[in-house]
């Protein structure tokens, strides 16, 4: 009889497991066809288990986060932070983010950027999101020096603000069509003159990227680690937001 029951026992624990794996493994899928079902548009890249129990995190293909419960009635929009005393306020959805950020950069063809590379010792890399119309672009082009003399390497990928096809995109088409793209980008910044050139070039590559990225304003900076900075106020200021000491 003892030796029935053990079995038994065994059984049924077996079966509690495979039903906890399965259900385990169907959270995820049943969140996303509810998500469909609602809103067929809706693309859904994650879902994975939250910090927050019960509930599960879900990352849309626009890089929105929002979080469900497992049975998709209750959807939260917004952002989660964690509270400790040693920390303080911790926003784990930032974090998540700046991850993301980090690896679709490196993903990046380095031959489809404009790179200035620092002078001596490399302390930091940034990638900039620039436009050859803006103020500010300008103004971080002409600190390029004084940045990579204090070991910063800078790369550029592309922001037409005035968005695909625009003017403003043909003549930075145009710099990354150049034999040498760094000088055709002094020139542009610098003057105003761009040489009209066509090729196979990333622009509008760069400019999907940096709308998935979250960027709307030029210039944008990234750090590696998938920080952002938004604006350029002085060469100063951005090493010292970079953790970069002169």
């Amino acid at each position: 009889m003892k030796s029935l029951l053990v079995k038994m026992m065994s059984v049924i624990s077996l079966l509690l497991v495979t039903t906890s794996l399965l259900v385990s493994g169907e959270v995820e899928d049943h969140i996303v066809d509810k998500i469909r079902l609602i809103n067929p548009d809706i693309q859904v890249s994650v879902v994975a288990e939250s910090p927050w129990p019960g509930m599960y995190e879900v990352t849309l293909s626009s890089g929105e986060v929002i979080f469900s419960d497992k049975n998709a009635e209750y959807l939260v929009l917004g952002q989660m932070f964690n509270l400790s005393q040693e920390h303080g306020f911790v926003n784990l959805t930032q974090k998540k983010f700046e991850k993301t950020v980090a690896t679709e950069l490196a993903k990046a063809n380095p031959a489809e950027q404009i790179i200035y590379a620092a002078k001596g010792e490399e302390k930091a890399v940034i990638s900039v999101f620039t436009d050859i119309s803006c103020y500010y672009c300008k103004k971080l082009h002409k600190a390029i020096p004084e940045l990579q003399a204090s070991g910063v390497t800078i790369k550029y990928l592309a922001f037409p603000r005035e968005g695909k096809g625009s003017g403003i995109a043909q003549q930075m088409a145009s710099i990354w069509c150049a034999p040498d793209k760094a000088e055709a980008m002094d020139l542009a910044k610098h003057t105003g003159k761009v040489k009209s050139l066509a090729c196979d070039d990333p622009i509008d590559k760069q400019f999907d990227l940096a709308r998935q990225l979250g960027v709307n304003a030029t210039p944008t900076i990234f750090t590696s680690e998938g920080v952002k900075i938004s604006g350029f106020a002085s060469a100063e200021r951005l090493l010292s937001e970079i953790g970069v000491l002169n």
